[in-house]
């Protein structure tokens, strides 16, 4: 991979000129673009960690966004100067990785469904159900990665879809963004059916996959014009950084204002995770530091001490990232770096420890409940237009239930599926019906949801 190639401004459809006046460089252009839209307003109301939940000050996948993009802006720029100052960077495209970095943090949530990673698992376990039984489906027309397509549903995928096709602007093309942009939050570059290999992968890109049937295509053009050849785009291994390095901490300070973790579960974790790491006297230090100097505050000890203990390890974490990226710069560029930044470089205990406590977090009764009513909500719905969509009568036409079912889906997703051939299946109808659910299912907000089932289902009118 060469990274003229990799920070290319290439679009399926050509843009524009740019105004004379106009400095942006083109994936600020894509982030102009995206920044107003539909999908990212509804990241607002759609769950984080805490489902529903009222709080202003627990996170929501909007939130989280705005926080990985600023990450990983940051970790573009310090990434760029080292590979500018290396030689290994032409300086005429100085600015363009953090910007391209600023956008996939943005938009890297932009497909999951209602109430998160729990929601997304009701998707997949719907349509695990729906293929076991061979009398729900024809399987002369099925084909074994059109299921997958629907029993691996992932969120991930499903921002790559509404980032190609999905946001109705003009024509089929959505926000008409870079191929670079598209590449950067494909996290696994593979097929339903060559990805999820799960822990069996014996590279990090065949851990999922990345692209629907539908999308198949489009991916194979991005990947042979950016010379990806089905690798990960280099930029995918910092975007999972600032991730990973956003809600490790942040999880877990979104857990204490809720009263999921005191300060004795938090340092025994870091203790445990930390006892073969050289900076451990020096974290623990650290944590027991600003605890103990938070007393002024008695109301908000533990509040205030893990909000400064995130601020302290992100710092380790990022420094982690940075020098792993910069170590394996070459072999990354030559598709040959299978594994993490975080998990493989000197933040590997702080990472470790965050998760552990995450599983805390959780487990709180009150995240369980929430999830579990979800998953009805999710599971209820797809019932519903799933059964609806079986019958000839779902469509545009007459007033029968089903046709009604069928109005009920948002007009700009009925638009471009009636109109262009390219966004929905063609030639499998049932799965082509299908797609068109779960893009409107995917796409509601958590309390859209729930308020939308109540009313199918005579609850709340």
């Amino acid at each position: 991979m060469e990274w003229e190639k990799l920070l290319s401004d290439k679009t399926f459809r050509p843009r524009s000129p740019l105004k004379d006046f106009d400095g942006r460089d083109p994936f600020e252009n894509d982030y102009g673009r995206i920044i107003s839209s539909t999908f990212i307003r509804r990241l607002q109301d759609k769950t984080q960690v805490f489902p529903l939940e009222e709080s202003d000050f627990i996170r929501t996948r909007l939130t989280h966004s705005l926080e990985v993009s600023s990450i990983a802006r940051s970790l573009g720029k310090s990434i760029e100067k080292r590979l500018v100052s290396d030689g290994k960077l032409n300086p005429k495209f100085q600015g363009y990785i953090p910007s391209l970095l600023n956008i996939a943090g943005l938009v890297h949530d932009l497909g999951n469904p209602p109430y998160g990673h729990f929601g997304e698992s009701a998707i997949q376990v719907f349509f695990e159900k729906y293929f076991s039984n061979s009398s729900n489906y024809n399987n002369s027309v099925w084909t074994d990665q059109e299921m997958n397509d629907f029993k691996f549903f992932d969120g991930n995928v499903q921002t790559f879809r509404i980032l190609r096709k999905l946001a109705y602007l003009n024509d089929e093309h959505s926000y008409n963004i870079t191929f670079s942009t598209l590449a950067s939050i494909v996290k696994y570059p593979r097929s339903s059916i060559s990805g999820n290999k799960g822990k069996m992968a014996t590279d990090i890109a065949e851990k999922k996959f990345g692209f629907f049937v539908t999308e198949e295509g489009d991916y194979k053009e991005i990947s042979e014009y950016l010379g990806l050849d089905y690798s990960r785009h280099p930029i995918v291994f910092l975007l999972e950084a600032a991730d990973d390095i956003a809600y490790s901490a942040a999880d877990i300070e979104d857990g204490v204002k809720l009263g999921s973790l005191n300060f004795e579960t938090i340092y025994a974790t870091f203790e445990e995770k930390l006892k073969e790491d050289q900076r451990k006297e020096e974290i623990l230090q650290t944590l027991k530091r600003f605890y103990e100097n938070a007393r002024v505050i008695p109301s908000d000890r533990l509040d205030l001490t893990v909000r400064n203990f995130r601020i302290f390890t992100q710092g380790i974490m990022i420094e982690g990232a940075l020098t792993e990226f910069v170590t394996n710069h070459d072999n990354i560029l030559a598709g040959n770096y299978g594994g993490e930044l975080i998990s493989n470089s000197i933040a590997k205990n702080i990472r470790a420890a965050y998760k552990q406590l995450g599983f805390s977090v959780f487990e709180h009764k009150k995240i369980m409940q929430a999830e579990l009513a979800g998953w009805e909500v999710i599971k209820g719905l797809l019932e519903i237009f799933v059964d609806a969509s079986k019958s000839s009568k779902f469509n545009a036409n007459g007033n029968t239930y089903e046709s009604r079912l069928y109005k009920m889906v948002s007009s700009s997703l009925r638009y471009m599926y009636e109109t262009y051939p390219s966004v929905y299946h063609q030639s499998n109808l049932e799965y082509k019906k299908f797609q068109l659910i779960t893009d409107f299912i995917s796409g509601m907000t958590d309390t859209y949801a729930l308020n939308y089932y109540r009313k199918l289902k005579g609850i709340k009118i």
